[in-house]
């Protein structure tokens, strides 16, 4: 393929070998950026005849003054089909191009994205010459080609460094783009790996004079590593937490929500309220919970009925999280396990945005929310505090492409849960932090974003759930760590097994009591081979390390313990298999802390009839199960705790008494 660069009359040609893989992705007549060439159409041999295209960088100021913020100029990267097989070719108007994109200077003020680099207002000023701002991306309606929006993305990615930097003698360090969410998921950036890292105000490049535009996601690309480093940005210090800090029935509230940015401090006020008076009865509703107060009744409904966007689920916990953070710190290994639970509220005929979650004993569709969450636990098995809460109204797969990409499919949220987690443990250095998870987060894609993520990042421990083929091996993965050589026979507890109802598509199982089981240990280095779907078949094998437990030997009615754990932490030893094993067993606080939300406060009896009001008030009851779970687990840890940490005076008071009246009973002196 032909490559040209123009600037002015001038030219510059360069010959690009093809790589198979493109050749092989676009066979239909689209322009594409960098060095891909594109099929064109078909002949009657059934052959394919390449096109010849060339990259095209133009400026398109046209003597008009920019009203950006900086001098740099507006650039505009386009393809078009070269008009002649010659090496110089006319750019035709950009209308005829089939993909193209438009870069200029980045926004002055951007609260989010300036939040997320961390800069001073000196340092933006300093350093925002180096930012560009995607403004156009198009594609024509008429194209239809997997994967191009994205690569596109990549590509392009690759190419503006040199090219800017070769024109304006600046190296820019960071793209800036926006979606409007309302029509566009923004998946092509995720698979570009683009961050999202929150909205605009609507208010345009003109400031409150021009308020009024829709709100837009704000998606970034850092161009180097590094980026705060070479800004001269210092990474906000996080002071540790102690877990049982701040517990208290008065203070706690306010610790885990005061801080909370909802765009007015009387919202903020609401919030630690409505928190504080329904963590005092977390089985009630919160009219009980207010003792009847009609004022502050009224105050709770319309703040989780507010129509402001500012009341998300991530605003609501951006407190908590923050204080979670800090506690995190103060451990050596974190634990941040991720799991998924079903919220069924099919007797909710009138809530509006509810999905399909199943189907019930009768055979009949069950409507509720999804709940994806990210839990830290500390080695010894305290809860830490949320990280994430993902609700969502699942939809049925049933006639989409199996073959989609990944960014378009549900089990994405294992991957954007395991993104933010890598930058919470990029934070905090000291602390190893271990992203946890059962089968269903067996996704070959969540390994290969770990391998792909350069600097600090979290490492992987996930229970496999897929027979892999592995490189260098006739055998399976399976197969192969049963063939490994027996490391050593160990007891390891299993925690009670509950009752699980008989459906037509389940046959159920029994309760049964905690029991030790008493299992086999083996453990090995793997590689496992990419699956072989159109999405990832080309990616590179991945090397991990397996440690697979089996119970030869299970009581009678009892499932035998059968467990194949991923991880990217290395295992060359008995101790570092078994320490993993210890670690994942830490996974079922996830499931406790599922129940208490469930069955402690009440959860799926909310009455709201909408799915992001739902949500609110979800995301409110998360945070009170977690200080349950914490309080109940801190009695059993930590016996010698005082007992003012955690009660104030009345409470203490009441405790003493029923205390009395307990020994009493029991003839107790």
């Amino acid at each position: 393929m032909r490559w040209q660069h123009r600037e002015g009359q001038a030219a510059r040609t360069t010959e690009v070998t093809l790589n198979p893989l493109f050749q092989s992705l676009f066979r239909i007549g689209v322009a594409l950026v960098a060095s891909v060439a594109v099929n064109g159409p078909q002949t009657t041999a059934g052959t394919h005849r390449t096109q010849s295209f060339e990259l095209i960088f133009a400026n398109l100021d046209r003597g008009r003054s920019s009203k950006s913020s900086t001098d740099i100029k507006p650039l505009y990267f386009g393809l078009h089909e070269a008009t002649a097989p010659s090496l110089l070719a006319n750019v035709p108007h950009p209308r005829s191009r089939r993909t193209s994109q438009r870069y200029s200077s980045a926004a002055l003020y951007l609260e989010d994205r300036d939040e997320w680099i961390g800069w001073t207002h000196a340092q933006r000023l300093e350093h925002l010459p180096r930012v560009l701002q995607m403004n156009r991306f198009l594609i024509r309606p008429r194209v239809r080609c997997e994967n191009l929006a994205s690569l596109v993305l990549g590509l392009c990615a690759r190419r503006v460094p040199d090219d800017f930097e070769g024109r304006y003698g600046l190296r820019p360090w960071l793209l800036e783009s926006f979606v409007d969410g309302s029509r566009y998921d923004g998946a092509c950036y995720k698979a570009a790996n683009w961050v999202h890292v929150g909205q605009t105000k609507g208010r345009g490049r003109n400031g409150p004079r021009d308020e009024g535009k829709s709100l837009k996601d704000i998606y970034l690309y850092p161009l180097v590593e590094e980026l705060r480093e070479r800004m001269g940005v210092k990474p906000l210090p996080v002071e540790a937490l102690d877990a049982a800090s701040g517990l208290d029935a008065a203070g706690w509230a306010e610790q885990e929500f005061g801080d909370c940015d909802l765009g007015d401090p009387r919202r903020t006020r609401r919030l630690v309220k409505i928190v504080g008076d329904q963590a005092a009865q977390p089985s009630h509703s919160y009219s009980q919970a207010a003792g009847g107060n009609r004022y502050d009744l009224k105050g709770y409904y319309r703040f989780l009925n507010s129509a402001r966007e500012e009341l998300n689920v991530e605003s609501l916990l951006q407190t908590h999280r923050t204080q979670t953070i800090r506690r995190m710190k103060r451990e050596s290994t974190v634990l941040v396990v991720q799991d998924t639970t079903e919220l069924n509220f099919s007797t909710r005929s009138a809530c509006e945005g509810l999905g399909p979650i199943g189907t019930n004993q009768t055979g009949a569709q069950s409507r509720g929310l999804d709940l994806h969450s990210c839990l830290a636990v500390g080695e010894s098995g305290l809860p830490l505090g949320v990280l994430r809460l993902h609700g969502y109204a699942p939809e049925s797969a049933q006639g989409k492409d199996p073959h989609r990409p990944i960014e378009e499919k549900e089990s994405y949220r294992w991957l954007a849960a395991y993104a933010e987690v890598s930058l919470i443990a990029a934070r905090i250095p000291e602390t190893r932090v271990i992203n946890v998870a059962d089968r269903e987060g067996d996704l070959f894609e969540l390994f290969d974003l770990r391998r792909r993520q350069t600097g600090r990042k979290a490492e992987l421990l996930v229970r496999a759930n897929w027979d892999r083929c592995l490189e260098g091996s006739d055998r399976k993965l399976f197969a192969e760590l049963a063939a490994a050589p027996l490391a050593k026979t160990v007891s390891i507890p299993v925690p009670r097994q509950r009752e699980h109802r008989a459906k037509p598509s389940d046959p159920g199982r029994p309760a049964l009591p905690a029991r030790p089981a008493k299992v086999q240990v083996r453990f090995k280095e793997v590689t496992l081979s990419p699956p072989q779907t159109p999405q990832i078949r080309h990616k590179l094998p991945i090397t991990l390390w397996a440690v697979c437990l089996v119970e030869n030997y299970p009581p009678k009615g009892a499932a035998a313990v059968h467990w194949l754990l991923l991880t990217s932490i290395p295992i060359t030893s008995v101790k570092q298999a078994l320490k993993c094993v210890r670690w994942y067993g830490r996974r079922w606080r996830i499931e406790e802390w599922h129940r208490v939300m469930k069955s402690g406060c009440q959860i799926l009896g909310h009455q709201n009839h909408r799915a992001h009001v739902l949500l609110r008030a979800i995301a409110l009851d998360a945070i009170i199960a977690w200080r349950i779970m914490l309080l109940a687990l801190l009695g059993r840890e930590v016996p010698e705790l005082p007992a003012d940490t955690l009660f104030d005076p009345r409470e203490r008071e009441v405790l003493g008494l029923l205390t009395q009246k307990k020994d009493s009973r029991s003839g107790r002196p």
